[in-house]
C-alpha cells in the first residue's frame, strides 16, 4: 500500500501522482481526488483558472468546483488575493450587544411595572 499522493505500479513500486492529484490509483495523471486549486473533469484534474472542453476556467481562481451542468465557468470559491482570517469571527459589535441589553432591561422593567400596577392598584379598587 502506498501513502497518499502515490499509487502502486504493476511492478509493486510506489509512484508519485501528478501535482494536480491529491490521490490517484491507476496512473500518474488519472486522479481520484484533485489537489487544492484543481477541479475534476473526467479522470483529470484541471487548474481552476484553466478551461477544459466545455468548462471555462476563472482567472485568478484558486479554489473551485466544476459547474453542475458540466458546461460553463467553474464555481470559484476563492480568488487570488482574497484574505481568509481564521481569527476573525462573525459576531455582534459592542454597540449591538449594549442595545440588546438595554432593550431587555426596558422590557423586563415595563413588565414588572405593569404587574405591580395590576396587582396593587387594581387590588384597592
Amino acid at each position: 500500500m502506498c501513502m497518499g499522493g502515490y499509487f502502486k505500479t504493476s511492478s509493486n513500486t510506489c509512484t508519485k501522482c501528478d501535482k494536480s492529484c491529491a490521490t490517484c490509483t491507476t496512473a500518474v495523471s488519472t486522479c481520484d481526488i484533485c489537489a487544492d486549486g484543481y477541479y475534476k473533469s473526467s479522470d483529470k484534474c484541471i487548474a481552476c483558472d484553466k478551461g477544459d472542453a466545455s468548462i471555462t476556467g476563472v482567472r485568478n481562481c484558486v479554489d473551485c468546483a466544476p459547474p453542475a451542468s458540466k458546461t460553463g465557468p467553474v464555481l470559484c470559491y476563492l480568488m487570488k488575493g482574497d484574505v481568509i482570517d481564521p481569527g476573525k469571527k462573525s459576531s455582534l459589535s459592542g454597540g449591538a450587544i449594549a442595545g440588546i441589553i438595554i432593550a431587555v432591561i426596558l422590557v423586563v422593567g415595563g413588565l414588572a411595572g405593569f404587574l405591580c400596577w395590576w396587582f396593587i392598584c387594581r387590588g384597592k379598587a
